[in-house]
């Protein structure tokens, strides 16, 4: 029997002991780095209690409960295997089980994303970028924040591109895109109303559509010129965070930033080179 089944069990133990394990269980990640003069003090008990609680269940004393507790901890962490990217935590979870799930949902959304990007997609989409007149990007709620951090890298390497702050200002960014201009569009379930109709205006004008969704039979889609696919494991609606699909299209648009930087990758460095010594100029004539 493991030891959370054993101090939950609390078979045999007296009150102080009970009361003990009854903290061991709600802190269970701190307990393996305190001292046992520490755990003694915060459980209002003492020392020979506590090593007598260890031997209870079977172990030496405090070190080696400490050991065992924490091989345990990581095995069930390793043993989260399959959480719900809608509901990944529970009110019952730890911080570090929050924690682990979190690094889960994250790991496998970038993983099937990771698999699904081709190099012909990117050098198409990078293509696109780089003989375009006017560059645009357009994103709503939850993924406008992703399409800001965008925007602010690329502003970096020199290399400018519009992001509407107004919904109605989208629609007349997009009414002056041409044949010779390119727009990004971002909708993780291909089914924004807003997007969709931004779409028909971009196509109606020529405009190259580059779009970032899940959905790779969408509406939005079938508008594109190029889909970079995002994972699709996220429901539309329910879901406490959109956690798999933000960091999947912040993984897309970071992989795409970083191909149009190495594709001028002289130049950039030249760029951000001369950018910082003029910052840190500007500082010494202040």
């Amino acid at each position: 029997m493991t030891i959370i089944a054993q101090l939950t069990q609390a078979d045999k133990f007296n009150g102080t002991e009970k009361q003990i394990a009854s903290y061991i269980l709600k802190n269970k990640e701190s307990v393996i780095n305190q001292s046992i003069q520490e755990l003694a003090s915060l459980t209002f008990s003492s020392t020979s209690t506590i090593v007598r609680l260890c031997r209870k269940i079977g172990l030496k004393g405090f070190k080696d409960f400490k050991i065992k507790l924490a091989a345990e901890l990581q095995q069930h962490y390793n043993d989260i295997s399959t959480v719900d990217p809608d509901f990944p935590f529970t009110e019952d979870d730890s911080n570090k089980e929050i924690a682990q799930k979190l690094f889960d949902v994250m790991q496998d959304s970038l993983s099937q994303t990771n698999k699904l990007l081709t190099n012909e997609l990117l050098e198409h989409a990078v293509r696109n970028i780089f003989q375009a007149k006017k560059l645009g990007i357009f994103a709503y709620g939850d993924t406008y924040i992703s399409a800001l951090s965008f925007q602010n890298k690329l502003m970096k390497i020199n290399l400018p591109i519009e992001l509407p702050s107004l919904t109605d200002e989208s629609k007349f960014m997009a009414a002056n895109y041409s044949s010779n201009d390119c727009a990004i569009l971002i909708s993780y379930s291909g089914r924004s109303k807003s997007t969709y109709q931004l779409a028909k205006i971009l196509r109606l004008n020529g405009c190259k559509i580059i779009t970032l969704t899940s959905d790779q039979q969408s509406e939005i889609a079938k508008l594109s010129d190029l889909v970079l696919p995002i994972a699709n494991g996220e429901s539309q609606t329910i879901k406490i965070s959109p956690f798999a699909s933000q960091v999947g299209i912040e993984y897309v648009l970071n992989t795409l930033y970083s191909c149009l930087f190495v594709a001028n990758y002289d130049v950039n460095q030249r760029h951000r080179l001369a950018s910082e010594k003029l910052f840190a100029d500007s500082r010494f004539t202040d």
